[in-house]
């Protein structure tokens, strides 16, 4: 009978510590999902930026805050843009991206392309930055 009890209190411990384990790993999971959607949209963002390449030179990009084309020519888009998980522009979306284009010194028509994720998570503010080079 002791015996028992001592078997039914040991694995009732482990099935405590199995409970606390799982709600931490369900958290480590959704940051992990949320990671890898930012690194996602940061990877859209760059391929955008290479699309407009081939027809615009990125020279007048240098410098701007968050630029794209608007009507025939480079604009800055201040703060950039708040995106949903999908990449989509909405108000207080979960996801704001923000990059920039600049020149490499001493090479011509090579430019260093930064994108910036930043989002929420149960962690807190996170951040997440991709950089490219981009020649034309």
């Amino acid at each position: 009978m002791i015996e028992a009890l001592v078997a039914m209190a040991i694995l009732g411990v482990g099935i405590m510590a199995m409970i606390g384990t799982t709600g931490t790993v369900m958290e480590k999971n959704n940051e992990s999902r949320k990671s890898t959607i930012a690194m996602t949209l940061a990877q859209d963002k760059v391929e955008f930026i290479k699309g407009r390449s081939r027809a615009w030179l990125l020279a007048g990009a240098d410098g701007l805050d968050s630029p794209d084309i608007v009507g025939a020519a480079w604009a800055a888009i201040p703060g950039g843009e708040t995106i949903d998980a999908e990449g989509n522009a909405v108000v207080n979306g979960p996801y704001n991206r923000t990059w920039t284009v600049s020149t490499v010194a001493g090479q011509n028509f090579l430019f260093d392309v930064l994108i910036t994720m930043t989002w929420q998570d149960a962690g807190g503010n996170r951040t997440l930055q991709l950089n490219s080079e981009i020649t034309q």
